[in-house]
Parts: C-alpha cells; sequence; structure tokens
C-alpha cells in the first residue's frame, strides 16, 4: 500500500514540476553581458593535535603539538547584465558548488528570462532554469 502511495505521489511531482516551468510568463531580453566574480566570505581555521607520552618508570611525561590551518571560503557567483525593452537588469547566480555551471546563453544574442519580486529566472539554450538574484536596475541609455 504505501509503495503504491509514494508511487501515485511521484508520478505527480513529476507531471506538476514540468507544468511550474512551463507556467512563467518568458519574455525576451538580450544578454549585454556576463562575467564570473569569485568572493571571500570568511575563513575555516582547523585544529589538528598531536599527543605524545612517554613511559619514564614510575611517571610518564606527556607531550602535544598543536598546529592550525587557515583556509579562506570562496564562493562564485555568475553575474548577468540583461536588458529588457528600456531597462538593464543585472542579476546574479551564485553557484553553489564547484562543478556548477553557469547558464548556457551567448552574450549579445536573445535570451527568455521572467522576473518575480527581485528574482531574475532565465531560461538557457540547453532548456534549463536558473534562478538569479537581481541586484540592480537602471534605465536604458539612449544612444
Amino acid at each position: 500500500m504505501r509503495v503504491r502511495t509514494l508511487a501515485t505521489i511521484l508520478l505527480a511531482l513529476l507531471t506538476v514540476l514540468p507544468a511550474v516551468a512551463a507556467a512563467r510568463n518568458w519574455k525576451e531580453g538580450t544578454l549585454m553581458g556576463t562575467e564570473q566574480n569569485k568572493v571571500k566570505e570568511g575563513a575555516t581555521t582547523t585544529y589538528n593535535t598531536d599527543g605524545n607520552a612517554k613511559n619514564k618508570g614510575n611517571k610518564t611525561d606527556y607531550s602535544q603539538n598543536t598546529t592550525a590551518t587557515t583556509s579562506n571560503n570562496i564562493e562564485t557567483y555568475q553575474i548577468y547584465t540583461i536588458e529588457v525593452g528600456n531597462k538593464v537588469y543585472t542579476a546574479s547566480e551564485h553557484l553553489l558548488f564547484p562543478w556548477s555551471k553557469p547558464a548556457n546563453i551567448t552574450v549579445g544574442e536573445p535570451v527568455k528570462l521572467d522576473i518575480e519580486k527581485n528574482k531574475l529566472y532565465i531560461l538557457d539554450d540547453d532548456g534549463k532554469e536558473h534562478k538569479t538574484t537581481i541586484t540592480g536596475v537602471k534605465m536604458k541609455t539612449s544612444s
């Protein structure tokens, strides 16, 4: 009974999730530029202690050596500049893992996007949705 219920829930999720992505109100903009920033966000210190005990007959001598190793916590962000109508949006995507990849889009080419509050969703050339945070908006300057 539980297996059937779990299978029903999974089937429902698999049919609903694509509908959520399709429900976005995709607009078209132009990718004006992109860059990757690596930001130091603190550091982690690890301590390693080695201890020794020497037996000297009726007493024991103890000694220890502690070493501290500090490593920087580096976070990677992909920054996108996208022109939509008369506005230019700057948005940042946090690449959480070393194997995370930014959106597969080409500078100067059209890009599909959706804006909800302070989030900008990008649909890349592979059909993958990328969630970014809007960090700036300005009016397009006339040339």
